[in-house]
């Protein structure tokens, strides 16, 4: 019964969450792809996050890092195949030329960086991350913002 009462909760929370946002496309006038990288992406990305967290506060690193890997793995791919098996729909261009090839790179960098480090990512590696991350979002919002 709670689960079922949690989908509810999710599927209603979806589509308000999907009303707002095309709410501020509109309003702004920038890339409903821009807005939901930006506010979806972080929106989905917090619960991984949070058991990331909470994993390696409990030194669970194994089920941690596997969490955040497994999601950025199984999120693109089922929710992109999931949306094309119920309807045919066109990739904005900077999905094309700037987020997918980015996400790419940025994947590379990681695994030659843990390669290097044997493994390690302290500190150090998680400021280059960010740092990835907020040039990625300078380079989207300033030459990526109109789909």
């Amino acid at each position: 019964m709670i689960s079922i009462a949690c989908i509810v909760l999710i599927l209603v929370s979806a589509h308000f969450l999907l009303s707002a946002t095309q709410h501020i496309v509109l309003i702004t006038g920038l890339g409903g792809s821009l807005i939901g990288v930006i506010s979806l992406g972080v929106a989905s990305a917090s619960p991984e996050l949070f058991t990331a967290i909470s994993g390696l506060r409990q030194k669970a690193t194994g089920l941690s890092l596997g969490t955040l890997i497994g999601s950025n793995i199984t999120n693109p791919l089922v929710a992109i195949g999931g949306g094309a098996l119920i309807s045919t729909y066109w990739v904005p261009r900077p999905l094309i030329y700037w987020d997918l090839p980015m996400e790419t790179i940025t994947a590379a960098l990681l695994l030659l960086y843990l390669i290097r480090t044997k493994g390690k990512l302290g500190k150090g590696g998680g400021v280059y991350l960010i740092v990835l991350y907020l040039i990625y979002l300078f380079v989207r919002i300033f030459y990526f913002s109109v789909d």
